[in-house]
């Protein structure tokens, strides 16, 4: 008898391929505001969905995971290896707080909760990789109120461009909540 995995093939061929889509959209389309946060927008919605479609927790943090390593090995962030920390903390806040709002990511509110908080945690972790490499404390404090807020709005922005993808797509069809 085969032994029974945690997310079936099928599962995991549109995670891997979520996960590819965060690092294609942060590379390949950016969006030029130069703002704090910004790309954050691209970067929730396919963890989003993802998360949605399987439903299942970890399904953020594999995505997260997917992404970090091709970032880490392609990417052009000057600190390679530790963008794969941002994106899987962004992938497994989406999976906390999916359980915390017990699945219910078609909500606009929750959606925009979601989004934000992801984007922010991604922000924390970007802050913490500059203080372990020396980046004086005070520096990090003057700007993080500013692009706290930024990352706070653009992360809400793409949770609730997720949460609308992810209803459209149930009224055509095209998913019927199990991938």
């Amino acid at each position: 008898m085969p032994e029974k995995t945690y997310f079936t093939l099928q599962e995991t061929a549109v995670l891997s391929m979520l996960g590819a889509l965060v690092f294609v959209l942060d590379v390949f389309f950016p969006i030029p505001l130069r703002i704090p946060g910004s790309s954050g927008t691209w970067w929730v919605i396919p963890v989003m969905v993802g998360a949605t479609l399987v439903g299942r927790p970890g399904a953020g943090a594999y995505m997260g995971l997917i992404a970090g390593l091709l970032a880490s090995f392609f990417g052009s962030d000057p600190l390679h290896v530790f963008d794969l920390l941002k994106h899987v903390a962004l992938g497994a806040t989406v999976d906390v707080l999916t359980l915390l709002f017990t699945g219910r990511i078609d909500l606009v509110g929750v959606g925009f909760i979601v989004g934000a908080g992801a984007n922010l945690a991604k922000m924390t972790v970007n802050y913490a990789v500059n203080l372990f490499f020396g980046v004086q404390a005070h520096f990090i404090l003057l700007g993080i109120g500013i692009a706290s807020v930024t990352h706070l709005v653009f992360g809400g922005i793409g949770g609730v461009l997720a949460v609308l993808l992810v209803r459209r797509l149930r009224r055509a069809g095209v998913i019927d909540g199990n991938v």
